[in-house]
């Protein structure tokens, strides 16, 4: 398969085309307010747009996986203060991302560098990364793999698409956990990295547009 063209259709499945068109707007927004390693309420996050509540639960309702405490203040939406696999920490701060991808795309929407911990799908082996908005800075295991897939039409990006979204410690491993799972490609970490900032800056563009 043609690398270029498919990162381009997850690009494309992954970025604002598939939610309401002021969709990149509030996603950008709200990642730059968790990042700050609090729950961010409805309306925290509809002051720093400009927008009515209404607004914001109407632009939030096609996303369903956003994570939310007991208070109903949104602590999740691919960035998260849940814990998971992915440790994202940035400015000494300790948050979490939904899947690999999420770690070598949330810099470049943030506009900060972060230290990634994580650990192999396959056999748990610790895997680190030092990522910017610009370039992966370091990854250890050199030979880290990133496990992708084309996300299907459900809303619900986490199960269709982020749950098999990993990272792998070489590439012998990552092959014999793909041969199992049907529909993988594999790609090395600065491939994955390419994609991020492909989803990333179209996201962007899409914000600045819609707050032009």
């Amino acid at each position: 398969m043609d690398k270029t063209i498919y990162s381009k259709k997850i690009a494309e499945s992954l970025s604002s085309g598939n939610h309401p068109e002021e969709f990149a707007t509030l996603f950008v927004t709200l990642l730059r307010q968790l990042v700050m390693g609090r729950p961010v309420s409805r309306e925290a996050l509809g002051t720093a747009l400009g927008w009515s509540g209404q607004r914001v639960a109407t632009v939030l309702e096609p996303a369903p996986g956003t994570e939310y405490d007991e208070q109903g203040n949104i602590i999740g939406l691919g960035l998260t203060l849940r814990e998971t696999p992915h440790v994202f920490e940035v400015d000494g701060r300790r948050l979490y991302t939904w899947c690999a991808l999420d770690t070598l795309m949330f810099p470049a929407l943030i506009g900060k560098t972060a230290r990634v911990t994580s650990r192999c799908a396959a056999t748990g082996r610790p895997i680190t990364l030092t990522v910017a908005p610009e370039a992966v800075l370091q990854v250890e295991p050199a030979e880290t793999m990133v496990s992708l897939l084309t996300p299907d039409a459900s809303p619900d990006i986490r199960c269709s698409f982020c749950c098999h979204v990993h990272f792998f410690a070489s590439p012998s491993v990552a092959n014999a956990w793909a041969s199992t799972h049907p529909g993988i490609e594999l790609v090395p970490v600065e491939n994955a990295f390419g994609l991020g900032h492909l989803i990333a800056h179209k996201l962007l563009e899409d914000s600045e547009r819609n707050t032009a």
